[in-house]
């Protein structure tokens, strides 16, 4: 026969729930104070361009490096996409991404998988974007996990011919985005596996 617990049984086992839910929230209170905490301004890291130049994308982190010691690794990917964005090359950017990836670009329009990736960047660097130049700064970055991380920042595009139909300057000469990225750890290597950007519209 099935008998209820008593209510000290009862009552013991929702303080445990209660510590244990607590605890969680002190973890992820802790790791958020963290990184409202720490910032930096500057270099965090100089990728190597296609082509063999030497391009530094202007990186400012609101994270503390996790236990894990993954934070430069994931910064590195922006500092890279900054990179390949000034090389104009759409090979090295669809590179930072996983095989299966979905970009959604400011337009709304989306790409799947790294060739769609590639051959959009393509276009867009043999077109109105030829010459131009990127700057990302990351305003945060969430660990969800060990292997998977979420990084927002915020990107500045300058010295564009023009922009793709439907978008407009943020302010004369610059175009301001917010980057959404998704990133995975697979095989000791941070890549990409989702992309959305939000073009940010001029004051009204």
């Amino acid at each position: 026969m099935f008998r209820r617990p008593s209510f000290k049984r009862r009552a013991t086992w929702a303080a445990r729930s209660i510590h244990a839910h607590r605890n969680c929230v002190v973890v992820a209170l802790g790791v958020a104070g963290a990184a409202m905490l720490s910032g930096c301004d500057g270099d965090a890291t100089k990728p190597t361009a296609p082509g063999g130049e030497v391009a530094r994308a202007s990186v400012s982190a609101n994270a503390l490096p996790n236990p894990r010691g993954d934070t430069e690794d994931v910064l590195a990917t922006v500092a890279a996409f900054d990179a390949a964005w000034a090389a104009g090359s759409a090979t090295g950017i669809a590179a930072l991404f996983v095989d299966d990836a979905e970009f959604v670009n400011g337009r709304g329009q989306i790409a799947v998988g790294t060739e769609a990736i590639r051959a959009q960047h393509a276009g867009l660097f043999a077109g109105p974007f030829a010459g131009s130049h990127l700057q990302s700064t990351v305003r945060r970055v969430t660990f969800l996990s060990g292997t998977s991380a979420v990084v927002d920042a915020d990107t500045e595009l300058t010295g564009y011919g023009a922009l793709p139909p439907g978008t407009n300057p943020t302010e004369p000469g610059k175009q301001r985005g917010r980057h959404k990225r998704v990133l995975v750890k697979r095989g000791g290597e941070w890549k990409v596996v989702l992309m959305q950007i939000t073009s940010v519209a001029p004051a009204p």
